[in-house]
Protein backbone atom coordinates (compact mmCIF):
# COMPACT_ATOMS: atom_id res chain seq x y z
CA UNK A 1 0.00 0.00 0.00
CA UNK A 2 2.98 2.20 0.86
CA UNK A 3 4.30 1.99 -2.37
CA UNK A 4 0.86 2.83 -4.05
CA UNK A 5 0.91 5.96 -1.96
CA UNK A 6 4.67 6.96 -3.08
CA UNK A 7 3.59 6.58 -6.91
CA UNK A 8 0.37 8.40 -6.55
CA UNK A 9 2.32 11.39 -4.69
CA UNK A 10 5.42 11.32 -7.37
CA UNK A 11 2.39 11.52 -10.13
CA UNK A 12 0.63 14.62 -8.03
CA UNK A 13 3.87 16.11 -7.45
CA UNK A 14 4.73 16.20 -11.37
CA UNK A 15 0.94 17.35 -12.36
CA UNK A 16 1.13 20.12 -9.42
CA UNK A 17 4.22 21.50 -11.44
CA UNK A 18 1.92 21.97 -14.17
CA UNK A 19 -0.46 24.27 -12.73
CA UNK A 20 -0.01 27.66 -11.38
CA UNK A 21 1.06 27.69 -7.70
CA UNK A 22 1.69 24.28 -7.36
CA UNK A 23 5.21 24.90 -6.76
CA UNK A 24 4.26 25.40 -3.43
CA UNK A 25 2.48 22.23 -2.85
CA UNK A 26 4.92 20.08 -5.03
CA UNK A 27 7.55 19.91 -2.06
CA UNK A 28 4.73 18.37 0.03
CA UNK A 29 3.60 15.78 -2.40
CA UNK A 30 7.46 14.78 -3.25
CA UNK A 31 8.35 14.42 0.84
CA UNK A 32 5.49 12.30 1.04
CA UNK A 33 5.98 9.92 -1.59
CA UNK A 34 9.90 9.86 0.07
CA UNK A 35 8.29 8.86 3.36
CA UNK A 36 5.90 6.06 1.65
CA UNK A 37 9.00 4.76 -0.44
CA UNK A 38 11.36 4.69 2.56
CA UNK A 39 8.74 2.83 4.83
CA UNK A 40 7.57 0.53 2.43
CA UNK A 41 11.09 -0.71 1.46
CA UNK A 42 12.06 -0.27 5.26
CA UNK A 43 9.35 -2.85 5.91
CA UNK A 44 10.75 -5.62 3.61
CA UNK A 45 11.87 -8.56 4.87
CA UNK A 46 16.01 -8.98 5.12
CA UNK A 47 16.23 -12.21 2.27
CA UNK A 48 20.03 -12.29 3.08
CA UNK A 49 21.25 -15.83 3.65
CA UNK A 50 22.53 -16.76 6.86
CA UNK A 51 24.16 -19.57 8.52
CA UNK A 52 21.91 -21.02 11.26
CA UNK A 53 24.69 -22.76 13.22
CA UNK A 54 28.47 -20.70 12.32
CA UNK A 55 31.31 -23.09 13.17
CA UNK A 56 33.13 -22.26 16.57
CA UNK A 57 36.38 -23.13 15.86
CA UNK A 58 38.27 -20.18 15.32
CA UNK A 59 41.81 -22.32 14.63
CA UNK A 60 39.51 -24.42 12.17
CA UNK A 61 41.09 -22.87 9.45
CA UNK A 62 44.89 -24.35 11.01
CA UNK A 63 43.57 -27.54 12.29
CA UNK A 64 42.09 -28.25 8.86
CA UNK A 65 38.46 -29.53 10.32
Amino acid sequence: MLIVIATLSLLGATASLLVPGGVLLAPLLLGAALLALTGGLGGLEDRSVRQHDPPMNPNGWRDRS
